[in-house]
């Protein structure tokens, strides 16, 4: 008799795309090209007192939640593991602009915000049997301000073959040795 050893594991990225980073990123650009040294990005995601990108993360955590527990419900027995983001921006100064079109002053804010996707998504996680697979870390100094041979993210004008503010091959492949990590 033959033993047949199935391991099911479903893998996911959520998160980004219900926020809105396409056009979070587009118009932070546009906007940083009216001040580049300032933070208009985000005067024009705070304007009238409520910071619509953090409450876009927080509405989007139900949604979140709703995935996993549709995963959960088709697939009971399996390993669900939510990919965290890499870092886009430096982890500590200002950026890059204009190498990546965001203002000086929007960079500590919208890291900001992917701060607070991540935690979103390991808050999700943990509340619902997941895993959270952390490839924010391994990736600082890794950000879209680097150069070509050092960045795992692409900036607005992509210096490889990539989405713009998405990881590029090398990025690709460290957060596949992550999440191969976390499985081990």
């Amino acid at each position: 008799m033959t033993s047949l050893l199935l391991l099911v594991a479903a893998c996911l990225e959520v998160g980004g795309d219900a926020i809105g980073v396409g056009h979070i990123a587009s118009t932070c650009a546009a906007l940083s090209l009216t001040s580049p040294f300032g933070n208009p990005c985000q005067k024009h995601y705070t304007a009238g007192g409520t910071d619509q990108l953090a409450r876009a993360v927080a509405q989007t955590g139900p949604k979140v939640a709703s995935v996993l527990g549709a995963i959960r419900d088709r697939a009971p027995h399996a390993r669900i593991l939510v990919v965290g983001y890499p870092d886009i921006l430096p982890v500590s100064g200002n950026g890059c602009w204009p190498e990546v079109a965001v203002a000086r002053g929007d960079v500590p804010y919208l890291r900001g915000i992917e701060t607070l996707l991540n935690a979103m998504l390991a808050t999700e996680a943990a509340a619902h049997g997941a895993t959270f697979v952390n490839t924010y870390a391994p990736s600082v100094g890794h950000d879209a301000c680097q150069h070509a041979g050092v960045k795992w993210v692409e900036g607005l004008i992509p210096t490889s073959l990539a989405v713009p503010f998405h990881p590029n091959a090398r990025g690709e492949q460290a957060m596949a040795q992550e999440i191969l990590r976390v499985l081990q």
